[in-house]
């Protein structure tokens, strides 16, 4: 985890990992990167940070003001300004924050009514929960150990859910 996802952890940010080279959630983002690989290779190399960073300011104005065939013809810019910009959720926020817990011997914390197993690994160390609503993530030092939602019907969060288990 790095900062920024610890810093939007602690506003009630829930992040979404995805998987490298999985086109389902990322082959946009890596159908856009290989766009920018190839105009930034048919250019001189740069010298510096500042030079990249010019390189990619231009490419940015050039992708954005450019017409696409998969918008109708329009700018990408275009259909930004034509959407209605999104507005912070109204209601009741979901709780969320930050505490610590110690490890047991046989790698559980206690959180929030529940025994969440780590596993023996992590046993004596410190973990860091970042929690919204029932959505929790544990962390041992820079260490994802387990992300989860919490099932409200157990007490014990164990590591593997056995109706997935069943089913396999």
């Amino acid at each position: 985890m790095v900062e920024l996802e610890r810093h939007l952890a602690q506003l009630g940010v829930t992040t979404i990992a995805s998987t490298p080279h999985h086109p389902q959630t990322c082959g946009k983002d890596e159908r856009s990167h290989q766009t920018l690989q190839k105009w930034l290779a048919a250019r001189p190399p740069a010298d510096n940070l500042a030079t990249l960073q010019r390189l990619l300011d231009e490419y940015r104005t050039i992708y954005n003001n450019r017409r696409h065939q998969s918008l109708n013809g329009l700018t990408p810019q275009q259909r930004y300004d034509a959407r209605p910009k999104a507005t912070p959720a109204t209601g009741p926020r979901r709780p969320s924050g930050v505490t610590t817990r110690p490890v047991s011997a046989t790698g559980v914390i206690a959180f929030s009514g529940c025994s969440i197993v780590l596993g023996r690994t992590w046993a004596g160390h410190t973990a860091t929960i970042y929690w919204q609503g029932d959505r929790v993530t544990v962390m041992i030092n820079d260490t994802v150990a387990r992300q989860l939602t919490l099932d409200r019907s157990v007490r014990y969060q164990r590591l593997t859910n056995p109706k997935l288990s069943a089913k396999s």
